[in-house]
């Protein structure tokens, strides 16, 4: 018990600063510093940013490809210092969950993948990209064992027991996330992996949320007739965490190719309801390693279908939230009809916040404001649904 008090909290510090990640990958993105600094792990080879005359003239030197814009070093290389505080914490909370383990729970294989990834992460560091196709292996081999693992032992519905296999994912995924962040710089802002690398920093911030909600013992104790019109709920409540997480897949897409002011004006689109658009360049997952990408290289039609997509997928969004909150305030519950009105106001929030980009030209707070807004409903839907999946009846 004591080493799930412990996991609880250092779950809460994580959540803590994969919040303020989540916040800094987005202005970092926003304020075109992706590559401002184009060595990684160091930021022109240095542990901070280069700050002297000299540091800089000799960092000029040694990437004439890429002269020190020291407005954006600073805010890449606070952005991988706080990343990097997220991963030991999660590497901790996994050490802590792997003591407490229940004995009957599979931990070897784990543990064995997850030092070969860490050391596969350092090599990289040391040797280069010659070791990139074998971490791409690692990382396969990791995940699909934790998927073997967990077809063999479904995780275990007794939210008193010590989670193991969520902690296991969380470690796995935020060494992916580094060598996201990694090859953000190293492949030049790829669209690809600066989406990748946004799903996957929404992605860590929720799972660390939903193991807060399974260390805090977080559910509901409804009476029967309520969990009975509760359950009817479920599928939606699904339905729409898979809506909202593709909906942010399309915003990191909108970002990742400069698409996000490809229509200025709101609601029509280039003055007209059905704007010119190129979906088969706009939605191209092939695009070459290699260009630099920063501000994009699509023309305008391919990026204006992907803002239309984001738009209508915003329509989407919403009417599936609609309907998820129509479905709860109709619960003769109190605590339902306030989850209806949170699902709702967050939508709308989120709505607003995005329409004001397109209207005001995309303001600095109002677009690191839409990331937030982004993930608050994402973890409004997965608190939801964990809510709704481990209710008991009073």
């Amino acid at each position: 018990m004591k080493n799930k008090k412990l996991v609880y909290r250092l779950s809460c510090l994580a959540f803590a600063v994969a919040a303020v990640v989540v916040l800094l990958g987005a202005f970092t993105r926003l304020v075109d510093a992706g590559l401002g600094c184009p060595d990684w792990p160091t930021c022109y080879g240095h542990v901070w940013v280069p700050t002297s005359e000299a540091d800089i003239a000799k960092a000029n030197e040694n990437f004439s490809h890429a002269p020190v814009e020291t407005h954006k070093t600073w805010p890449e290389q606070i952005h991988r210092i706080f990343a990097s505080s997220l991963g030991l914490v999660i590497l901790g909370i996994f050490a802590v969950a792997l003591v407490g383990r229940n004995e009957k729970t599979p931990w070897r294989s784990v543990v064995l993948l997850l030092g070969v990834l860490v050391a596969g992460t350092v090599g990289r560091v040391i040797i280069g990209d010659k070791l990139d196709p074998l971490l791409l292996l690692f990382v396969a081999c990791y995940f699909l064992n934790l998927c073997r693992l967990n077809w063999m032992q479904p995780t275990a519905s007794n939210t008193s027991s010590m989670p193991f296999k969520l902690p296991a994912l969380l470690a796995g995924l935020v060494i992916l996330q580094g060598l996201f962040g990694m090859w953000t710089v190293t492949l030049n802002l790829w669209p690809q992996v600066v989406t990748a690398h946004l799903l996957g920093g929404f992605t860590t911030l929720a799972l660390i949320w939903l193991l807060i909600q399974r260390c805090g013992n977080y559910t509901w104790q409804l009476n029967s007739a309520v969990l009975s019109e509760l359950n009817t709920i479920k599928v939606l409540a699904l339905i729409g965490l898979v809506v909202v997480a593709l909906q942010i897949a399309l915003g990191g897409w909108t970002t990742s190719n400069y698409a996000a002011l490809a229509c200025a004006d709101f609601p029509k689109c280039h003055n007209t309801w059905l704007p010119e658009t190129d979906f088969a360049q706009g939605f191209n997952f092939l695009q070459h390693v290699g260009p630099n990408y920063l501000g994009g290289v699509m023309d305008n039609a391919a990026r204006t279908a992907i803002h239309f997509s984001h738009r209508l997928g915003a329509l989407l969004t919403f009417v599936v939230m609609a309907l998820l909150a129509f479905r709860l305030f109709r619960v003769e519950s109190p605590l339902a009809k306030r989850w209806a009105v949170i699902v709702i106001a967050g939508t709308v929030l989120q709505i607003a916040l995005g329409i004001s980009n397109v209207v005001f030209a995309l303001p600095l707070a109002i677009a690191v404001a839409h990331n937030a807004g982004g993930a608050a409903l994402l973890l409004i839907l997965v608190t939801l649904n964990h809510r709704l999946r481990t209710a008991k009846a009073s």
